[in-house]
């Protein structure tokens, strides 16, 4: 007698199959942590830091003068690394 007909339920995809999913599972659930790993530690702790002051016009014209504005040096700002750009980051450790 088979074993539909005694009642027993067959696994519908054969054992290969099922091997092959769990392994593809794994590998999204680790790579999705590895992402979240990655994008959770940038909540500015690299040493940048924000801050919003609330001035008027007039305030701000007065303390830009003409010889403040030749003076003025801009701001260092952090770069990233040619080979960091578009998807390259995620195969790079060093772009992490």
């Amino acid at each position: 007698m088979s074993a539909a007909r005694r009642g027993k339920r067959r696994a519908t995809l054969p054992r290969r199959a099922w091997i092959v999913l769990a392994a593809s599972v794994g590998l999204i659930a680790l790579s999705s942590a590895a992402m979240s790993a990655t994008v959770l530690d940038a909540g500015g702790s690299n040493g940048v830091d924000t801050h919003r002051q609330t001035a008027s016009r007039e305030d701000v014209l007065k303390f830009w003068t003409p010889e403040r504005i030749k003076q003025a040096k801009p701001a260092e700002m952090p770069v990233r690394p040619v080979e960091c750009v578009g998807w390259q980051w995620f195969v790079r450790p060093n772009c992490w």
